[in-house]
């Protein structure tokens, strides 16, 4: 018996869930609020100690739609609920349509996106976590807001990549979706880290 799931159990789990637009929206909507969740305890350790190692100018929140709730570290945010509800509400819409392969692809965006930036919270809430009582960690450095954008480019470019190769070899639209989705984000950060640091060095003349 293999030690790891093979693909072919892996597409059943992924199916299964596909297949009951409830179980599917709630994977996702338990993964959307683990993500504030993680926003919320990285602002918290950002706040008690960790901004003496680490400084991020204009907040550790890149989403401008977010920051104001992250900098007051609101445990309930409306604009948070309000984009659970819409997001729920699209993947219910798409359903409902009946093309499977455009739910997948959808889902997988969303999902795809939300894994990525797990992987970012707790990379971010290690450095916290030490940070905060100087554990390994000397001095300090600032982080531009258009650098930060910058980084978090390359990470979802990496998880992009990775999930697109994924499809390449599994060929599973959720692969595709997820790819799709941390490509097309990975976009919009490097744009708006383009237009961020045009704008910074705009001001500094």
């Amino acid at each position: 018996m293999s030690l790891f799931p093979t693909l072919a159990s892996a597409t059943w789990v992924l199916d299964f869930i596909l297949n009951n637009v409830w179980l599917a929206i709630g994977v996702w909507a338990a993964l959307y609020c683990l993500d504030y969740f993680f926003t919320i305890i990285a602002a918290r350790l950002y706040r008690d100690g960790a901004q003496q190692h680490f400084v991020f100018p204009e907040g550790i929140e890149l989403n401008p739609f977010f920051q104001d709730d992250i900098a007051k570290i609101r445990k309930i945010s409306f604009r948070f609920c309000l984009m659970l509800l819409v997001i729920s509400g699209l993947f219910l819409i798409v359903y409902i349509v009946q093309i499977p392969e455009a739910f997948a692809v959808l889902w997988g965006m969303f999902v795809g996106i939300q894994l990525a930036n797990h992987c970012r919270h707790l990379h971010g809430l290690a450095a916290y976590f030490h940070a905060r009582r100087s554990v390994g960690l000397s001095g300090k450095i600032q982080y531009e807001h258009w650098l930060s954008l910058r980084l978090a480019a390359v990470d979802f470019f990496c998880f992009g990549l990775l999930f697109l190769i994924l499809f390449l070899f599994w060929g599973h639209f959720f692969a595709l979706g997820a790819a799709l989705g941390c490509l097309s984000l990975m976009l919009r950060l490097l744009t708006a880290s383009v237009k961020k640091r045009k704008s910074s060095a705009k001001n500094e003349l």
